[in-house]
């Protein structure tokens, strides 16, 4: 199961979300090591990624950045409009515990595709969850009323956003929002995470009217194409580049997000200069 679905609560002015996602997050963290802390953080970012991702209308691209000055320095998820999505995390444990966020900033990126389209909202970190940042995002920069579940395993992740309708703040006030809210704070773990949709919403939200729309596939895309690699290389600039071949006879490249390294030798970077993409030697 690797899909978002959105959903409408009409009677009550709420709009909805659910996300699960198995293989998808097991590509994500497939080549990293993650502390087992630092990888629920980041597989509950890439379901809160993607469920802000699984617009009714028209799905825009995010993005979900978070750094911090406790041990978790960066968190930085990405989905495309296609519902593509890719993630990392740069953390710097230390031998004693301590709570992963220090102060820091949440940045929210929304790019629609339209004219003026690009959103971008900046607020300090709220809490040491990150659905409680979030929801606190929402509340500063939109002023919309919005719950979120998030769920992360090693195998699988899961989430359920609840929203207000944008024009509905007040006329609902804050009555039906909260109703709904409290529902949806019953659902154990296991069935956000297992029970489909037909099931489990109106097992939640008993009584209300509810439209569903159909499920929408998510993948796992790293970029790191042979043409976006010649891109980075050809901003490096041929005297960089040549500096880098006479040091160590190779450039590499290291994705962050998918783990990997990427060489090139004398002969590739010479041809990515003259306009090539040439695939490289992975290293690891």
């Amino acid at each position: 199961m690797n899909e978002v679905q959105s959903f409408l609560l009409e009677d009550a002015g709420l709009r909805g979300a659910l996300v699960r996602l198995t293989d998808t997050w097991r590509q994500v963290i497939a080549e990293h090591e993650y502390a087992p802390e630092v990888r629920e953080l980041l597989g509950e970012g890439v379901a809160a990624t993607v469920l802000l991702a699984s617009g009714l209308k028209a799905q825009p691209s995010v993005s979900l950045q978070l750094q911090g000055e406790g041990p978790l320095k960066l968190l930085l998820i990405q989905c495309s409009k296609a519902l593509k999505v890719r993630g990392m995390a740069q953390a710097a444990l230390g031998p004693e515990a301590e709570p992963l966020l220090g102060a820091g900033k949440l940045v929210v990126n929304v790019d629609t595709g339209a004219a003026n389209g690009f959103f971008q909202g900046i607020v300090p970190l709220a809490s040491q969850r990150l659905d409680r940042c979030l929801e606190a995002y929402f509340q500063q920069s939109e002023q919309l009323p919005t719950r979120l579940l998030l769920s992360c395993t090693e195998s699988r992740v899961a989430g359920l956003l609840l929203q207000v309708l944008p024009g509905r703040e007040e006329e609902l006030g804050t009555e039906e929002f909260a109703a709904a809210a409290a529902a949806a704070e019953t659902l154990h773990t296991s069935e956000l995470a297992t029970l489909p949709a037909d099931e489990l919403l109106p097992k939640v939200f008993a009584g209300r009217l509810i439209r569903l729309f159909g499920a929408k596939p998510v993948e796992h895309d790293c970029r790191c194409t042979p043409e976006r690699l010649a891109g980075v290389l050809r901003m490096l600039g041929a005297e960089e580049l040549n500096s880098l071949l006479a040091e160590q006879g190779h450039v590499e490249l290291n994705c962050e997000f998918c783990n990997r390294a990427f060489r090139y030798h004398d002969s590739d970077v010479q041809a990515i200069l003259e306009g090539a993409a040439v695939p490289s030697s992975l290293v690891h």
